[in-house]
């Protein structure tokens, strides 16, 4: 697997495997050359010499490493040039990491700390809504492998944050904070599949986010490490009665406008004693 930007696919695909092939040996030729556009930043060509970027060694500096990856990931140049502006960054960390996958995972996880004694409910008999989200789950973990195996990573981000937007609708259509004023039970099984939407959210994020993967692994009290799990345990289910530890937070929400940040981004080259 090979992955290049769109100036280097002629040498990837024709050039190296030719140059391969004539020495004899037996290598291992490139079978999939994934190859993107351009990352812009702010309409530009990114240049080091001419401050135009951002580095690997600073951006974690300005915000955790996690922000940056799911941006580069969900944003990436798979069939047209893309760019980098802090409105952009601001609005993908904003609405899809802080108030839709955070969110989900945070008011489900919160409502079972403070509800149900930090103890996975022991559902009743599952209706058809309960068994169709569970279901699309299912599906979408699939497509999420899928998506993965054609590296269409960018896809595949989407996918993630979708799997956290139908936890949020299931949420707010069976209100279990109300059903718990007259149903316990049926409140029970409506966290209970929440939590195993968790579950899965916990095990598929390890791919784009391994370090909040990891907090949430830790929070939902699992065995071993999150580094040693794999792809089938993200439908594994969480028992009735699993113990987990209080919710914190994921995500912070980015309140700042390009002036700030591009402070911030001046202050960590100054501290790093970077001259252009």
């Amino acid at each position: 697997m090979y992955f290049v930007g769109k100036d280097n696919i002629p040498f990837h695909t024709i050039i190296l495997p030719a140059l391969l092939l004539a020495t004899g040996e037996e290598y291992n030729l490139p079978w999939n050359v994934s190859a993107t556009e351009f990352l812009q930043f702010r309409g530009e060509k990114a240049s080091k010499s001419q401050r135009i970027g951002i580095w690997i060694d600073e951006a974690p500096e300005i915000f955790p490493i996690d922000y940056w990856r799911f941006f580069l990931m969900a944003t990436r140049p798979e069939t047209k040039d893309t760019n980098f502006s802090w409105d952009f960054f601001i609005e993908k960390i904003n609405a899809d990491l802080n108030d839709t996958f955070g969110n989900f995972i945070h008011r489900t996880l919160t409502f079972i700390n403070s509800k149900f004694n930090s103890e996975i409910p022991k559902p009743g008999n599952l209706a058809g809504e309960d068994q169709e989200t569970l279901s699309k789950l299912r599906e979408k973990v699939e497509t999420i492998a899928a998506e993965f195996e054609e590296t269409r990573i960018q896809a595949a981000t989407n996918t993630l944050i979708s799997i956290s937007r139908l936890g949020n609708q299931y949420l707010n259509e069976k209100e279990p904070w109300n059903l718990l004023k007259t149903d316990k039970e049926k409140a029970a099984t409506v966290l209970y599949v929440a939590a195993q939407i968790v579950k899965t959210l916990t095990v598929i994020s390890a791919v784009f986010m391994p370090s909040t993967a990891e907090k949430l692994w830790q929070t939902l009290k699992l065995t071993s490490t999150i580094q040693e799990s794999n792809w089938e345990d993200a439908l594994k289910p969480l028992e009735p009665g699993h113990k987990i530890a209080k919710a914190k937070p994921l995500f912070q929400k980015i309140e700042a406008d390009d002036q700030v940040l591009d402070g911030m981004l001046q202050q960590v080259r100054e501290k790093k004693g970077i001259k252009y």
